[in-house]
């Protein structure tokens, strides 16, 4: 072998290696909810799938891969479990199971809301018990190398906030209604130890505290990295990853429950807050050197905004994909409307793109693609087996999406 065709060859390697790490937590690379693949038809039918394969269980739970594998939750009353699935054959390779007791959820949640992420040495999942949160870690090959639990942090929805990990450390966001408390943790990801915790602000009573669902991101403000989490009565901050220490704050003055994830773009982030099904008051953020970041601007009630699906931010665009299936195009930059446009259907699950395109499937049970750019156009419209709550993975050049009652791979050309 010639010296270039090693290089070329070690360059190969190393391509499909990132290529095929691509998307290890909720909505992809910190949360982007934007992927590689091509050739992806803009309707389908089941005989365009590479595979299709059934859940036992129910699950709003995205899944998140780590080279060829798919680690994806399910949970029944009383069962928590933990499922490995080989993404070219729709195989399982394992599955790990918990039993709890059974408990309360919000009747559009369930107990496998939360999405895993992974890294080279594991998937970690956080779910609840009913009387408890519970993180843990697993190996690829579906044995157990710690778990963690905190007793009172149960929220009266559900869990939903799923887990990331920044500069080596799992980072999760936990509330508790019935205890009034609510924190953010950083675990190391090899054995689960605490490296730091931070108590946010909560009221003495019941009257205003509102659990928040959204999963944290990373944000470089001022050069350097900081976690991003928001909630209801603490408003916005963002901490040091390595030792929790908050570097910016917004307090943000919010009334509404924050159901939707922090969307991420050029150092600016941004967020959406509401209730019964409508976005009712948002920020968009610009953190930098200082404890006090920019406010780029604000929306509210009767422009567009999500409530449970989260946003998307693309080349200086923002769509806001309604939960009563309206989508919105505005500046990122600027706030400013570029078009409203109906869909129909109803949405909780967040939109991804792949292709160039922008994808989402609703909760009736359609996959809905529309063009990417300032100027409005459906492309597809996809009937699919069951209803989706759960967001695509887009990996490894396919396309996954997990119905209510289906796994399956829309494989790119």
């Amino acid at each position: 072998m010639s010296v270039r065709q090693f290089f070329t060859a070690c360059c190969l390697i190393f391509t499909v290696a990132a290529y095929s790490q691509e998307w290890t937590r909720f909505r992809g690379p910190n949360g982007s909810g934007t992927g590689k693949v091509s050739g992806l038809p803009a309707e389908f039918t089941q005989a365009h799938c590479e595979w299709r394969v059934e859940i036992e269980g129910a699950g709003h739970s995205s899944p998140v891969l780590w080279g060829d594998l798919i680690f994806l939750t399910t949970a029944e009353e009383t069962t928590r479990k933990v499922l490995a699935i080989d993404c070219k054959s729709g195989e399982k390779k394992w599955e790990f199971v918990d039993t709890v007791a059974e408990h309360h959820h919000h009747r559009f949640n369930n107990f496998a809301a939360a999405t895993p992420t992974c890294d080279a040495d594991g998937v970690y999942v956080v779910w609840v018990t009913g009387t408890q949160t519970v993180a843990l870690g697993l190996s690829h090959s579906g044995e157990k190398l710690w778990q963690r639990e905190w007793d009172g942090f149960t929220s009266d929805h559900g869990h939903a906030a799923s887990p990331i990990l920044v500069q080596g450390r799992l980072v999760l966001h936990t509330d508790s209604k019935d205890e009034y408390k609510s924190q953010v943790r950083a675990l190391d990801p090899k054995t689960g130890e605490t490296l730091w915790e931070m108590e946010r602000v909560t009221p003495k009573t019941d009257e205003k505290h509102l659990s928040a669902y959204s999963t944290p991101t990373e944000v470089m403000a001022g050069g350097r990295p900081t976690v991003a989490v928001v909630q209801t009565n603490d408003g916005w901050k963002g901490l040091d990853p390595l030792n929790g220490s908050v570097a910016w704050a917004y307090p943000g003055e919010y009334t509404f429950r924050s159901v939707s994830s922090i969307v991420e773009s050029d150092g600016m982030v941004f967020a959406t807050f509401g209730s019964g099904g409508d976005g009712k008051q948002s920020s968009a953020l610009k953190p930098g050197k200082t404890a006090k970041p920019k406010v780029i601007f604000s929306l509210g009630k009767g422009e567009g905004l999500s409530y449970v699906p989260t946003p998307l931010i693309h080349e200086g665009l923002l769509y806001l994909w309604g939960d009563g299936g309206i989508l919105t195009c505005r500046d990122a930059l600027t706030g400013e409307e570029i078009y409203k446009e109906r869909l129909n259907g109803n949405f909780f699950s967040s939109p991804v793109i792949a292709d160039g395109k922008i994808y989402c499937a609703s909760k009736d049970g359609e996959m809905v693609s529309v063009a990417l750019g300032k100027s409005f156009a459906v492309l597809g419209r996809s009937k699919l087996e069951s209803g989706v709550n759960a967001t695509p993975a887009v990996a490894n050049g396919r396309l996954i999406v997990r119905t209510d009652t289906h796994l399956f791979s829309l494989k790119g050309k």
